[in-house]
């Protein structure tokens, strides 16, 4: 802006003649007496007033303008013919405005020329003509004389574009952009060329001029003028950046301009001033000339500026712009701008970002800095048109449902590739090296100066949490410190890329929708398939082509650190999941059997990885698809739900992944009790009511599926029953158990003095899911009931424990495993809250309200409690861990009512129990072998064991209670009477509880020989 303000004060000096003046008066004393020459004809400068203000406005035309300065002339020359001062050859100040006064001015309006800019004049006389400040001499005259023709080619030249110059033009519709843009560089050769011109007057004279003097010069005119003119007032704001400017580019005293400066110092206000108006009228009116043409403004005004500081810097006599001066001059910006702060850290910290885009020194900038800036800015602008028309995905400001489902994937797919490639060739640009731990020194000195809002607002925070983990990915992906070098850039920018178009992949089409639907769950399974890919290439990028262990522990560690886990979670926990799913859940099994430790995440494992969850995917797809629209409790029955599998299954349109998860849903749901929850997620667990598969239901079938799935062929240690849905062992359980046991016990979920966890889940598998079928393995369909099972029972614990706590534990905010609590509590809150919350099991509620007497509902819950975990003591106390397996013993007790309890009378008779025998024989077997070993029974008294403790709660242990079995049950089937509720059978699993408290495994008690014979 300083060039123009220079420019229109030296036009209205040069148009009013003014720079005749001479002697220099003292401000504020009274002027000596001059006496007055009158001529008649000499007011022409009366009318030269508007024709200047004309031509700032950009309204005056070239006849008016020429007028003006023959005006001028005629006034030299008639002062110098007619006029003498008290000196023959020489003309103070005072004798020049007096004559000006008296003859060319309107002697109604009285003007006078104020001592205050006489002396101003005087300086800008002896910048003019030469000479001394104190007179001006006859030969100076005619020097003037012939600098006026120098002020009249200039303002003629310039006339056409004042308009442009003095910020009073602007541009017309987008259909004349060009027009305008070609008058634009006219006037921007127009404004250089008076620039050099008046650089080389000013240089011939040999003189100084101080830019303060020019402020004050303004000041003067715009009192003379009687206006208050706002550019004046600017200009003085302005100043002290404008001579720090001066100094950074031009050298020399900030506030001077040297004679061998004027070149340079035009060269800077001219060409800074065009940028400004490049700004003025092609950038900040955006909607007016349209982005495409604000960029090519934007790169040709950065273009310009770097230009113009890689001239003037190679002028300078150190060839650079130091640091201190950067930080001098960002100061006085700092003093201009209050909002504007800057420090001597900031500037410190900002020239190392400065050396890692431009090159260089981060102590200064040359003039190979601003070439090699220079010269990416056109490389700069086609990578911007490139992205420019996908402005609006990048910038998180897009709306997808303005186009068709099919166009919108098209275009954001577009702009994926755009910004890649854009991050690639970017990352070239780039010259140097940066340390990523002077991220927090910047965010230190740049939040000193800002600081935030809020605390959570706080960059330095930010960095210092998440920085660490971004340091040690780096390390592990790229090698070496903290340092990104310049060959990382390419490789750090187009990943970068990618993650965030992922990023933004979920904000447009998966943030806040409804999974209901197939279009959300395609979008989902094409993001999990873009995530994959850049691990994968990630990998490619790394020494090794694989994360080891060790590169994933560190990484974990930096997790941990963040609170994005589960509290109590330590580094041991999660190295040994790491380990776990790289040498067993990402492993392909024939590779995992065959004996294949990678211990690393390498290519094979992301396809694992990739395929199980495509099966997941493409089975909710599926599911999608065909409840799209159904009503909310609406479903499809297990026997249609069958027959549509078996169905799709024989498309030739469906993929791999979609067949397997088809063949695993016909196997789940071939059974008479399938898994089948409620709008809560609870499973409705009756053989008398109609369930039908809904939306909710398929989908927790479908994870179900997927987790069972998993952990079968993480552990099975034999292919064929991976292949043919046959399952795990008890070893094979217990190894996964134990390898997984500590991460179960940070996160809260289990004991650590538990040990019989996988024990018991094997067992519960076979014995207490609706595909159960007692023998030595769990299959697949049993782990998926499971877990099916596990899922409902945590979400009833969950609102049981509510309410417990507000019924047992008011004084307890947050309750853990080893609270202790009243049983009678427990049991009246269980009571109470069960009927609200297990609705999903009608006929225990039906039990509940039929129970003949409290005391046989307490024992009935006593016994879940029993084998839910508690202890009974003296104190009559219950963990609150304890009972978290609860409602899981309710759901065993209603899936067995469920399968067979035939006739649906709510008791297990002797034919249902004989039918059931056969899923617990392998159990009793093991119970029993150390008694069939001995001879105290045989294999062929379990049956009726059995059916004893169906009926009495517990084996035959007293003496009596073995004479009952020797004479009523032992060989004798016909006798049999069992007639089990739930209370019986609550009352065997308390049994089962009680024993196991005491030995680890319980004992079925031997049949002495003596009361045999």
């Amino acid at each position: 802006m300083f060039s123009n303000f220079k420019l229109k004060g030296a036009l209205l000096l040069s148009a009013a003649a003014l720079l005749l003046a001479g002697c220099d008066a003292r401000v504020g004393e009274t002027p000596p007496p001059a006496d007055a020459y009158e001529f008649s004809g000499t007011q022409c400068l009366s009318s030269a007033s508007p024709v200047v203000k004309d031509f700032i406005k950009g309204t005056a035309k070239n006849p008016d303008v020429n007028a003006l300065w023959d005006c001028v002339g005629s006034a030299v020359a008639q002062f110098k013919k007619y006029v003498r001062g008290n000196n023959a050859d020489r003309y103070t100040s005072q004798e020049i405005a007096t004559f000006l006064e008296s003859n060319f001015f309107d002697k109604s309006k009285k003007t006078k020329i104020s001592p205050e800019l006489q002396v101003e004049f005087m300086k800008i006389k002896q910048l003019l003509v030469g000479g001394g400040r104190e007179y001006i001499t006859r030969a100076e005259l005619d020097k003037a004389a012939s600098t006026f023709e120098v002020f009249r080619q200039v303002t003629l030249g310039l006339n056409p574009y004042m308009k442009v110059l003095a910020l009073n033009w602007t541009v017309t519709h987008v259909s004349n952009i060009q027009t305008d843009m070609a008058y634009f560089e006219e006037a921007n050769t127009a404004v250089q060329k008076a620039g050099r011109t008046l650089a080389t007057l000013f240089e011939e004279n040999g003189q100084t001029y101080a830019l303060s003097d020019f402020v004050s010069l303004m000041k003067e005119f715009s009192k003379f003028f009687e206006e208050d003119w706002e550019f004046t007032r600017t200009l003085e704001t302005y100043m002290p950046a404008v001579k720090k400017v001066k100094k950074a580019l031009a050298g020399g005293d900030e506030n001077v301009v040297a004679p061998n400066e004027w070149r340079r110092f035009a060269l800077l206000g001219s060409r800074g001033y065009i940028q400004y108006l490049r700004y003025y009228y092609f950038i900040k009116g955006t909607e007016e000339t349209g982005a495409g043409y604000r960029l090519a403004y934007v790169s040709r005004t950065v273009e310009d500026i770097l230009s113009v500081f890689e001239d003037l810097t190679a002028q300078k006599p150190e060839g650079i712009v130091s640091r201190d001066e950067v930080a001098d001059l960002l100061s006085t910006l700092s003093k201009i701008w209050p909002d504007f702060k800057i420090s001597q850290g900031l500037v410190v910290e900002g020239m190392k970002v400065k050396k890692l885009l431009f090159g260089g020194s981060s102590e200064s900038f040359s003039t190979n800095d601003f070439q090699n800036a220079r010269l990416k800015v056109s490389r700069l602008k086609s990578l911007v048109e490139r992205f420019m028309p996908f402005w609006a995905i990048y910038g998180a400001d897009w709306d997808p449902t303005m186009y068709t489902p099919e166009e919108a994937q098209k275009f954001f797919l577009d702009a994926q590739f755009i910004l890649e490639s854009t991050g690639r060739e970017l990352g070239v640009l780039i010259e140097g090296s940066y340390d990523l731990k002077d991220v927090i020194n910047l965010a230190k000195e740049f939040e000193a100066l800002y600081p935030p809002k809020k605390a959570d607002d706080s960059l330095v925070k930010t960095a210092q949490k998440y920085l660490p983990t971004v340091i040690d990915v780096k390390k592990v992906i790229l090698g070496g410190d903290s340092t990104l070098n310049k060959g990382h850039w390419s490789i750090v920018l187009s990943y970068g890329a990618r993650v965030y178009t992922d990023f933004l992949y979920y904000k447009y089409f998966l943030k806040d929708v409804t999974w209901d639907k197939p279009e959300p769950v395609g979008n989902l399974s094409v993001m999990v398939n873009q995530t994959l890919n850049i691990l994968k290439d990630l990998m490619q990028v790394k020494d090794g082509n694989q994360f080891t262990r060790k590169d994933l522990s560190v990484i974990g560690k930096d997790i941990l650190t963040l609170d994005i886990l589960p509290k109590g979670i330590d580094q041991t926990a999660l190295d040994q999941v790491v380990k776990v799913v790289v040498n067993n859940v990402l492993v392909e099994p024939k590779k995992r059997i065959a004996g294949s430790v990678p211990n690393a995440l390498n290519a094979d494992s992301i396809e694992v990885l990739r395929k199980e969850l495509q099966v997941y995917l493409d089975a909710e797809l599926f599911i999608a698809k065909l409840s799209q629209d159904w009503k909310p409790n609406e479903g499809i029955t297990p026997d249609d739900f069958v027959d549509l599998i078996t169905k799709a299954s024989k498309s030739k349109n469906n993929s791999a992944a979609l067949n397997e998860a088809l063949k695993e849903f016909a196997l789940m749901a071939n059974t008479s009790s399938p898994l089948i929850v409620d709008s809560e997620g609870r499973l409705i667990i009756s053989n008398r009511v109609s369930v039908s598969y809904t939306k909710k239901s398929l989908k927790q079938l479908n994870l179900d599926r997927a987790i069972a799935r998993i952990a079968i062929r993480s552990f099975a240690t034999d292919m064929d029953r991976i292949t043919d849905y046959s399952g795990v062992t008890l070893k094979e359980v217990q190894y996964g158990f134990n390898e997984l046991k500590v991460i179960f016990i940070q996160m809260g979920l289990l004991d650590k003095t538990n040990t019989t966890f996988g024990d018991s889940r094997f067992r519960d598998a076979n014995l207490f899911t609706p595909h159960a079928d007692g023998n030595n393995y769990a299959s697949f369909q049993e782990f998926t009931d499971l877990v099916g099972m596990i899922w409902s029972g945590l979400n009833i614990n969950t609102d049981l424990k509510n309410e417990l706590q507000s019924d047992c534990l008011t004084n307890e905010k947050d309750p853990v495993d080893g609270t202790l609590l009243k049983v009678e509590c427990a049991r009246k809150s269980y009571k109470r809250s069960m009927a609200t919350y297990m609705k999903g099991t009608p006929e225990y509620l039906k039990y509940i309200k039929k129970a003949s007497d409290a005391d046989e509902f307490d024992d009935y819950l006593t016994n879940v409690f029993k084998a839910a975990g508690y202890v009974p003591n003296s104190k009559k106390t219950v963990k609150w861990g304890d009972l978290s397996l609860a409602p899981h013993v309710v759901q065993y007790i209603e899936m067995l009512f469920a399968r067979y309890d035939k006739n649906k009378d709510g008791y297990i008779n002797t034919q249902e129990a004989l039918k059931a025998y056969g899923m617990f024989k392998g159990l009793l077997l093991e119970f029993a072998k150390d008694q069939i070993d001995s001879g105290s029974i045989s294999e062929n008294d379990l049956p009726a064991i059995f059916c004893f403790m169906l009926h009495y709660g517990k084996p035959p242990e007293t003496l009596k209670e073995k004479l009952v079995f020797l004479l009523k049950w032992k060989g004798k089937p016909e006798k049999w009477d069992v007639w089990a509720d739930r209370g019986a059978l609550a009352q065997v699993l308390g049994y089962v509880a009680d024993q196991t408290a005491k030995v680890a495994t319980p004992e079925i008690p031997g049949i002495d020989k003596e009361i045999e014979q």
